[in-house]
């Protein structure tokens, strides 16, 4: 096995991007429609005298992170800022010397979220800015390395030393499910938004795009030969079941072969109780029937408050008989997936914003907790998007999902932005020359490959953590530079 890389961080620096959405994505109680993209490269140097860059990037989405009623748009991004100003921070402490990317981690994850939290920022929005180092970091080490994710996993570039953080855990944990072969290509679960057109009926006269793509839900369907889905559920019984009949009737007519369904709660239900009452309902609903036996799990379902609240949860394991219940929003912490299992739950969705290392860990723990449990309790990951878009941001994603060999992964950002119309010629370019399996176009017009419902992801076994070439910072605005009235003024 190979030694892990040590690595000095020597610089970093915050690049902007603003987007706009072509249709309204609705999840929980906000409507997206604009977002800035933040990019984060680092310059690193190794304990050999290389050097190499890394990089990392996420959106800046509002009510996610922090669903407080009371804060705006704008103070969700002010908060998510202040979060990776204070990972930068502590980053930059913790690498002062070259050290392998797991001991940076042990030492500036907890005292990033520390510092956030004296901020006075929630415990998703405290990790968010560890995440993107955690990602960077990683990419400079594969590249120095000349491996993928999943190389750099088997070969333990990273340094990791799971007992470290879970004292049940080994390498030879890790090692179980990273020496697997990585699934070639990743089923798409296209994301139907609150507001998602399903039919062309749908869709007012004055309504269509004519951008090319497909706008309503079975125009996905017949142009990607979609066979997965993640329907977002709005926490109103009679709302919820008249839109999961009009999906459910789109489905059992477009697809005759089986498919797969998630559901999303998004944190609507505020008991146990409440959440029972859709579940019931759509048992009982004939027309749902198919729907329901193809109900693979249902994410978060209860307010992060009470998710993990034993008097909060009483039940909660008797109804995820009928469907697994797995957390999302409430994987704030490394004890959170513990904590979960504890109550009920049956699994735990990755999402880079939430930290490479945690899934790492969390995918270990299934894998060691699923020893001589019956099959029909056994816990598993999800892989969830938010809004991820080209280059890197959906990249590193993908690359995550692809490592960890999870087989179906919630996509969305293709559907609610133009392909890669916000990159720069040359991202457009070299993303379609280096990842021809991943993407269609050239430097005028690129877009998502999507093929019989799934994205080959072969070219992301490049050296680093995803993508193949760097991203044109020069085509951003520096951070220092940008303001959100800019996201505001962008047409």
């Amino acid at each position: 096995m190979t030694a892990a890389i040590r690595l000095a961080l020597k610089s970093a620096s915050f690049h902007m991007r603003n987007l706009r959405t072509r249709l309204p994505f609705r999840y929980g109680a906000v409507t997206l429609t604009r977002f800035p993209l933040l990019h984060l490269a680092l310059e690193v140097e190794a304990a050999d005298g290389r050097r190499d860059r890394g990089f990392a990037a996420d959106n800046l989405p509002p009510k996610w992170f922090d669903k407080d009623p009371a804060k705006t748009f704008r103070d969700n991004v002010a908060d998510q800022l202040a979060s990776i100003r204070t990972a930068h921070e502590v980053y930059l402490e913790a690498a002062r010397r070259p050290r392998p990317v797991f001991d940076i981690w042990l030492d500036a994850y907890p005292a990033a979220c520390r510092k956030s939290r004296e901020l006075g920022l929630n415990g998703l929005t405290a990790s968010f800015g560890s995440s993107l180092f955690e990602r960077a970091l990683a990419d400079a080490a594969g590249r120095l390395a000349g491996l993928d994710v999943v190389g750099m996993l088997r070969e333990n570039v990273l340094g990791l030393r799971p007992e470290a953080a879970h004292a049940e855990l080994r390498l030879a944990d890790v090692l179980a499910w990273a020496s697997q072969p990585p699934p070639p290509a990743l089923a798409v679960r296209h994301t139907v938004g609150l507001l998602d057109p399903i039919v062309a009926a749908d869709v007012p006269a004055d309504g269509w795009l004519h951008d090319g793509l497909p706008q309503t839900l079975e125009e996905c369907i017949e142009r990607h030969g979609l066979g997965h889905f993640k329907l977002k559920v709005c926490g109103q019984l009679d709302a919820d079941l008249e839109r999961l009949g009009r999906i459910a009737a789109t489905l059992d007519r477009l697809i005759p072969e089986p498919y797969l369904v998630s559901l999303d709660g998004n944190e609507q239900y505020k008991s146990v109780e409440d959440f029972a009452r859709l579940v019931d309902a759509m048992r009982r609903t004939p027309a749902l029937s198919r729907l329901v036996a193809s109900t693979a799990f249902i994410e978060q379902p209860l307010d992060r408050a009470i998710a993990l609240h034993p008097g909060a949860t009483q039940g909660l394991a008797d109804l995820g008989r009928t469907f697994p219940i797995i957390i999302d929003e409430s994987d704030e912490t490394l004890a959170s997936f513990t904590q979960a299992i504890g109550l009920g739950y049956r699994g735990v969705s990755t999402k880079n914003c939430k930290g490479i290392v945690k899934s790492f860990l969390n995918r270990s723990l299934v894998e060691r907790w699923n020893r001589g449990r019956p099959a029909d309790e056994r816990l598993f990951m999800s892989a969830e998007d938010l809004t991820n878009v080209p280059v890197v941001a959906v990249q590193q994603d993908l690359a995550t999902v692809r490592a960890l060999g999870i087989t179906h992964v919630e996509r969305n950002g293709h559907h609610y932005v133009r392909g890669l119309a916000h990159c720069s010629p040359r991202e457009r370019r070299e993303a379609t020359r280096r990842h021809p399996d991943l993407y269609a176009g050239d430097e005028t017009q690129a877009w998502l490959r999507i093929d019989r419902g799934a994205l080959a992801v072969g070219s992301l076994a490049a050296p680093g953590y995803g993508i193949a070439f760097d991203p044109d910072l020069d085509s951003m605005t520096p951070l220092a530079e940008w303001s959100f009235d800019s996201l505001e003024a962008t047409p």
